[in-house]
């Protein structure tokens, strides 16, 4: 029994080695520029992983032309030589007459039928062929095939690795589908905003110039170094309109007004008159209200048609802002809120007045402790385009959020585009799917250690009943001593954790409540993995809380709770861990469960907690998510089904 064990845990461990260094390729790849990713990477990595783990001739990807009804080669292993064209134009044939057009009916793997080969390719009639299809949401993006001289049977450990890389290999080839269709809507986006050719004029309340871009320099001849700081009517305005205008300025910061349009004659620095349509939008500050203006000003000297651009250029700036079903918001390099389309204030849940002039983290986030920086800020100064899936707490959802800056004329970004494309509770749940079988090898690694406690609990069962069989047997000093050593065995192994951690929290100072209310339907579980989950969450709580409140005091509380929770008609008991600790940063909360993660320094922490507590919940049939506010508080929740899917214990 240990043998085969022994056998099946190498097994295991080779196929987690191929897989890893599968994910490690594609991960790696997708870090580097889009413009250079491509399908055909992601579906040779896959192929490798396969040809590696599998003795079979050739591992081969393809895609099928729809026009022609072709195979399209995408990657294939060994490099040389390729597929035979023969029996490539096979598959496409008989895929063809399975399923037509609609190749989203290809769901399982099969077997082809090597008579159909036999005339058509010069591959031998003795290989097998086994093809597995690769889709995603009603999409196809190709199939694998395993060419083998044998018959190919799997085993159950086969069967669920073809699975896992077939499944790491789709969501793969989806997400960098997702991100090209994204980066195509950016730059549609972006060359809106490069078109429009304006003045742009930041005025303070009392009427100072405090920054003048390149449109303005030119019109104007004068540089922001020359002008900044001077009194806008100065610049701006001919000298004979100054009293009226500033009167105007005036009167708009005292009004209620949130923009104001007119018309200017501007004398440039040569003394030469030009004409200037200025449309301007008051800056707001949460905390001091109106501070000045943002001014936008169009030359209308050489071409009566300048007015009309004006409008052209700002209804079709503001119509496809508007019309974008996704938040969109337009910050400025302090992280202003400049502009927010009505899809942000629905999904903040605030009137446009609440949003424009706040802090995009105090939007996004509901702010960010004191010292720390929010990692969407980070991304903004970094004035480059990022893509990433993260939670917004201040938008109610787990969203897709692509930040691009907005680059003027002379190369300088004075402000950034994001839009967030919400997660549907769907596609959450399927990347939760996804990462709990990149997790499957270290549930082995789990279930390892569980057998490392059962040995010794056997033989001290063994030995303490052969001293009760015969007390007076002269081996029975040896007896008790081995009873002792596999004792500490255990010791070491456990660390008394159970027993300690009431100990260890009073000691803290940490106050714990615990509100379980009765009756609850009974659970069917493993009592000790469950365990295991709530020490792993317990131990990560008092981290926190020590970390923030190193003495004791009465906000040092840790929080437990369960309740009856139903949603699509099946009950599930909910359990919460909600601690008010130090929190966690919102760009790591999507990779707290992966394994060897850990934010704790060195040393103090494996990185294998909470992706082990994920791998047991989900051998339950059950769900554990993560939400946090950076300095004030954590919660993990945990949804078990009372009732598990057949098949799951």
């Amino acid at each position: 029994m240990a043998k085969n064990c022994s056998g099946n845990n190498t097994e295991v461990l080779r196929l987690f080695q191929y897989r890893n260094r599968m994910l490690k390729a594609i991960r790696e790849h997708s870090l580097g520029d889009l413009q250079e990713q491509n399908q055909s990477y992601i579906f040779q990595q896959c192929c490798t992983a396969f040809k590696e783990a599998f003795d079979c001739s050739a591992v081969w990807a393809g895609n099928i032309d729809p026009e022609q009804q072709r195979v399209v080669l995408l990657a294939t292993c060994p490099s040389d030589p390729p597929p035979d064209s023969g029996l490539q134009q096979s598959i496409a044939d008989h895929l063809s007459s399975l399923f037509g057009h609609q190749l989203t009916a290809f769901t399982k793997p099969f077997h082809l039928n090597l008579e159909n080969l036999k005339a058509q390719s010069a591959i031998s009639s003795d290989h097998n062929y086994l093809i597995w299809p690769v889709l995603y949401q009603q999409q196809f993006y190709g199939f694998v095939v395993m060419q083998c001289p044998h018959a190919i049977e799997l085993n159950d450990l086969l069967q669920e690795f073809i699975d896992h890389v077939i499944a790491d290999v789709t969501f793969a080839v989806f997400t960098l589908d997702t991100s090209l269709k994204l980066k195509d809507e950016r730059d549609f986006n972006k060359d809106i905003v490069d078109t429009i050719q304006a003045l742009m004029v930041t005025i303070s309340p009392c009427g100072t110039i405090l920054s003048f871009n390149r449109r303005a320099e030119k019109v104007s001849g004068y540089s922001e170094e020359e002008i900044e700081g001077k009194y806008w009517v100065d610049v701006l305005i001919n000298p004979e309109k100054i009293l009226e205008f500033q009167q105007l300025f005036s009167e708009t910061l005292k009004g209620t007004q949130a923009s104001i349009n007119f018309k200017a004659p501007l004398r440039t620095k040569t003394g030469a008159e030009r004409f200037i349509r200025w449309h301007g939008s008051i800056r707001h500050n949460i905390e001091q209200g109106k501070v000045g203006l943002v001014m936008i000003g169009i030359d209308e000297t050489d071409t009566l048609m300048a007015d009309q651009q004006l409008n052209m250029f700002t209804a079709r700036w503001e119509k496809i802002f508007i019309a974008i079903q996704d938040p969109a918001l337009v910050v400025s390099n302090d992280n202003t809120i400049l502009e927010a389309n009505p899809a942000t204030c629905a999904a903040a849940k605030k009137r446009r007045d609440e949003v424009i002039g706040r802090k995009v983290c105090d939007i996004l986030h509901g702010g960010h402790g004191s010292d720390s920086q929010c990692p969407l800020e980070q991304f903004i100064g970094c004035h480059k385009t990022q893509i990433t899936e993260t939670e917004l707490l201040g938008l109610h959802g787990t969203y897709m959020l692509t930040v691009s800056p907005l680059v003027e004329e002379d190369g300088e970004s004075n402000a950034t585009l994001l839009v967030a494309r919400n997660l549907t509770e769907e596609e959450v749940v399927r990347a939760e799917a996804i990462r709990a079988a990149q997790l499957a090898a270290i549930g082995e690694l789990a279930s390892g250690v569980a057998h490392e406690i059962n040995n010794p609990i056997n033989g001290i069962i063994n030995y303490a009943q052969i001293i009760l069989d015969d007390p007076d047997d002269p081996d029975m000093l040896e007896n008790l001593a081995n009873i002792l050593s596999e004792g500490k065995r255990i010791a070491g192994i456990v660390k008394n954790l159970l027993h300690l951690v009431a100990h260890l929290l009073k000691k803290d100072g940490i106050i714990c409540s615990v509100n379980i209310p009765a009756p609850l339907p009974p659970l069917m579980c493993n009592e000790q993995q469950l365990q295991q989950v709530a020490l792993n969450l317990i131990s990560n709580s008092r981290y926190a809380l020590n970390k923030r409140f190193p003495q004791a005091c009465p906000e040092k509380q840790l929080e437990i709770k369960g309740e009856l929770y139903q949603q699509e008609n099946t009950d599930f008991i909910r359990l919460t861990f909600t601690d008010h600790g130090i929190g966690i940063s919102p760009d790591i909360l999507n990779r707290l469960f992966d394994p060897f993660f850990s934010t704790k320094p060195k040393g103090e922490g494996t990185g294998l907690g909470l992706s082990i507590s994920h791998g047991l919940v989900r051998e339950h049939g059950g769900y554990i998510r993560a939400q946090s506010k950076v300095g004030e508080w954590t919660r993990f929740t945990i949804d078990l089904p009372v009732r598990p899917p057949h098949g799951e214990r």
